[in-house]
């Protein structure tokens, strides 16, 4: 995609803007065709960033991203790319932070900062994390993602029934199975309904819906099955801060069975 008006910032919000949307649908983008997948980056660093995290070389991005912030300590833009990387190499603290100052230096932000409640549902920061769920709802009111992350916060500190009762219900969310994934944590559709359209279903169907399923799983206690579900997710191999998520979990997961094992030595 070439670069537009509002995607060419210097000294405004729109290039950082734009750059949260699109990080946001890039999957959904990159499922429109196969040369898109092969061939887009979104512009400037933001792009440099993506390319940087597919080949798994991002010390160079984190440097100039840090020598871009001692310049320009109040350009808000690269808290957020900053933070975002952090949370995709899984240094979710830090991650959380950048996204703190960013909101520090420019409030208007805040309703767009979704990569913020992710970093705080990971950082156990469960009920700041459903309230910034309930605030990008505000600007993005049909999204399922956005609703099944809420979710999980007031799982997390209020169980599973009653996180089912405050779903933050979405508007028409168009990729599948994302609408059976908003009945799944309503209780109104089983999971063996979702994993049917997941699996009979082209990629970005296949990503979405075994990243879900596995999110859902591990909520609900089973972790074994939730790092099957994840596994496959990363199966897909589809680009983007969702599949870094993906990653961060799944390893998060293995951590943890890792220090069970031990424990029971």
């Amino acid at each position: 995609m070439a670069e537009s008006k509002v995607c060419n910032r210097h000294g405004s919000k729109q290039l950082f803007l734009c750059w949260l949307g699109l990080n946001f649908f890039l999957a959904s983008y990159l499922a429109l065709s196969e040369r898109l997948h092969s061939s887009w980056q979104p512009p400037g660093l933001a792009g440099q960033l993506e390319l940087a995290l597919q080949r798994g070389d991002t010390d160079t991005i984190l440097k100039e991203l840090n020598e871009r912030i001692a310049k320009e300590p109040d350009n808000e833009d690269f808290y957020v790319l900053r933070g975002s990387l952090y949370f995709r190499t899984g240094r979710i603290q830090e991650s959380l932070s950048d996204f703190d100052t960013a909101i520090e230096k420019s409030p208007e932000l805040l309703p767009y900062l979704w990569q913020r409640g992710i970093s705080q549902y990971y950082a156990g920061e469960y009920k700041k994390g459903a309230e910034q769920f309930v605030v990008h709802r505000t600007v993005n009111p049909n999204d399922v993602e956005n609703a099944f992350w809420h979710f999980l916060c007031v799982a997390k500190t209020e169980g599973i029934e009653k996180a089912s009762q405050d779903v933050l219900l979405a508007g028409k969310d168009g990729r599948e199975p994302l609408m059976q994934v908003q009945q799944l944590i309503q209780g109104k559709l089983p999971e063996e309904a979702v994993a049917e359209v997941t699996e009979k279903g082209p990629r970005s169907t296949k990503f979405y819906g075994y990243l879900y399923l596995g999110l859902y799983a591990d909520a609900t206690g089973d972790s074994a099955k939730a790092k099957q579900y994840l596994e496959k997710c990363l199966k897909v191999e589809y680009p983007g801060y969702m599949y870094d998520v993906a990653k961060v979990h799944l390893q998060l997961l293995n951590e943890k069975q890792e220090r069970k094992i031990l424990d029971e030595k």
